[in-house]
């Protein structure tokens, strides 16, 4: 446990060694009680993390050899 104080300013330290525990940069504060509390406010991207599937590709030869043979393929229906 750390003991902080606030500044003047209203600004609160918090150590770094407390710091480094946690991953986040952004809180929301709530006041409860006689306490105040910090809730990570992570960012919005996270919410959506997984919901895709990887990447099909991973590069540009690959994207062209995709594109090919899709090609390829369009042309072969259009033959018929």
């Amino acid at each position: 446990m750390a003991i902080v104080e606030i500044d003047g300013s209203g600004r609160l330290y918090i150590p770094s060694d407390v710091r480094r525990r946690v991953p986040w940069r952004r809180f929301k504060i709530e006041v409860e009680a006689d306490r105040i509390v910090l809730i990570p406010v992570k960012p919005a991207v996270d919410k959506y993390y997984g919901l895709v599937a990887p990447p099909k590709y991973t590069s540009p030869e690959e994207i062209d050899d995709a594109a090919k043979a899709e090609t390829e393929k369009l042309f072969r229906k259009d033959i018929r």
